[in-house]
């Protein structure tokens, strides 16, 4: 095929198109309209009309799935036919999750519509299979990536799919989507939202140089380099997966967002205080995975600091997780419960309130692979809400957050956290300053919309060859 680079150096496509006109400066008329015709037809073949794309969870569970779910509902609003299709999660499928995860539940009922372009099949496995993987895991995990990568390749065809998405790098849905596409005859662009090795390093508080955890790498990366593009939401992954020889040139890095509407500071979070008994005190949130390597063991320094030092105050956990239910009973025993209140799991439509009703935003990572990998959406909600943020310079985080958006601290340092969080309590003002240079970055750099653009943008690169 042949391609004809802009100015840049990369192909014209759409409004880039008018460039070329520059390039062709010694160029008889007859064989400039002949090459201007020629990149029109190209650019005319390459318009994305139908998307496949593969994730773990349809609606998304907390932040999994979230960054490519959003994207992709905004190219619907481009005339693009998106079709998701969404397969059994592996930590479900081992049994690996929360009590209180409810999301089985989706799939006792139809995907639901949620704009007039997309639609949704979930691939379940019936009741023989999951018994079969509670009987022997690596016979039941073959038999479960053939069945879903023929039902698969039928949903790509049967949708006639442009290009096929995957949200991210897991042994499961990450190899039946590069399957399924290739035999399909499609070419795939692969989501990198975390690292998802070190991911599972620390859910099973497992070793990263461990044979189990090298082998799952080694996966990881090879699911990388073998798509055609990929996109990951910060630098440092893409540094990451360069470092293990992914090529450079087909990474490029669209960050996480919000949807800057829907969380405001505008937004009303009175109902939240007075449900939970907050009134006017000053609330500090803590949302999203509440897990150790998530920072959610410090809340128990954090109440008791916050007892003494300034009393009207309390953290409001939002979320789940493993590490929930002994945080709670230390709080307890330490007589700290009137300075912490548990809200659970809410719906994400929920989340703007809890965020309105908040005062001060924690995202204060450990210094593990896994938080300089992460970059978590509470940053960007509590950023577009207009929130004082107190975070640890993380390698993620750091990407997006400086000291006129928030209070940084080194990770792991409980006492310059709960410093800081007692200094935003006292200054009104400063939270103030901090909010609003953040809501202004959220609105310039971060929207959702801005960044879909970019997304279809990658879109149409691959669908050319890039």
């Amino acid at each position: 095929m042949v391609q004809f680079p802009d100015c840049s150096g990369r192909l014209a496509v759409g409004a880039n198109a008018c460039i070329l006109s520059k390039c062709l400066i010694d160029t008889s008329g007859r064989v400039r309209l002949y090459i201007l015709q020629l990149v029109g037809t190209l650019i005319s073949s390459s318009q994305l009309r139908r998307l496949v794309v593969f994730v773990e969870h349809f609606p998304p569970f907390l932040g999994s799935d979230r960054t490519v779910f959003e994207l992709a509902r905004r190219v619907a609003e481009h005339n693009v036919r998106v079709h998701f299709v969404a397969t059994q999660p592996l930590r479900y499928l081992l049994g690996n999750r929360p009590p209180d995860w409810e999301y089985k539940d989706n799939w006792t009922h139809p995907p639901p519509r949620i704009h007039t372009n997309i639609t949704a099949r979930y691939l379940v496995l019936g009741s023989r299979m999951l018994s079969l993987w509670r009987l022997t895991v690596p016979m039941a995990y073959l038999i479960t990536l053939l069945l879903f990568t023929r039902r698969a390749i039928n949903e790509i065809n049967r949708h006639g799919a442009d290009i096929v998405v995957v949200a991210n790098a897991s042994p499961l849905v990450g190899i039946v989507a590069l399957l399924s596409a290739r035999l399909a005859g499609c070419r795939l662009i692969m989501g990198c939202p975390d690292w998802m090795t070190a991911y599972a390093a620390s859910l099973t508080e497992g070793r990263m140089d461990s044979l189990r955890l090298i082998l799952l790498n080694l996966l990881e990366m090879r699911l990388y380099k073998g798509a055609d593009a990929v996109f990951t939401v910060t630098a440092f992954l893409k540094r990451v997966l360069t470092r293990y020889g992914v090529d450079p040139d087909k990474i490029r890095v669209i960050p996480n967002g919000v949807d800057t509407q829907q969380f405001s500071p505008l937004v009303d979070g009175s109902d939240v205080r007075r449900d939970y008994g907050l009134g006017a005190r000053c609330v500090i949130l803590l949302s999203g995975h509440l897990e150790d390597w998530a920072g959610v063991s410090l809340v128990h320094d954090l109440a008791g600091y916050l007892d003494k030092e300034f009393p009207k105050s309390c953290i409001l956990l939002v979320g789940t997780g493993s590490s929930v239910v002994s945080l709670m009973e230390s709080i307890s025993r330490d007589n700290l419960t009137h300075m912490v209140t548990y809200a659970g799991l809410q719906p994400f439509d929920r989340m703007p309130e809890f965020n309105g009703a908040c005062d001060i935003a924690l995202c204060v990572f450990p210094r593990t692979f896994t938080s300089h990998a992460a970059s978590p959406l509470k940053i960007f909600e509590s950023m577009s809400a207009g929130k004082a943020i107190v975070a640890t310079r993380v390698a993620g985080t750091a990407e997006v957050l400086d000291n006129n958006t928030a209070v940084l601290v080194p990770p792991s340092d409980t006492v310059g956290i709960c410093d800081a969080v007692v200094k935003l309590c006292r200054d009104p003002a400063l939270r103030a300053r901090l909010g609003g240079n953040a809501r202004a970055i959220a609105e310039g750099a971060y929207s959702w919309n801005r960044l879909a653009e970019r997304f279809l943008e990658e879109c149409s690169w691959v669908m050319i060859g890039r």
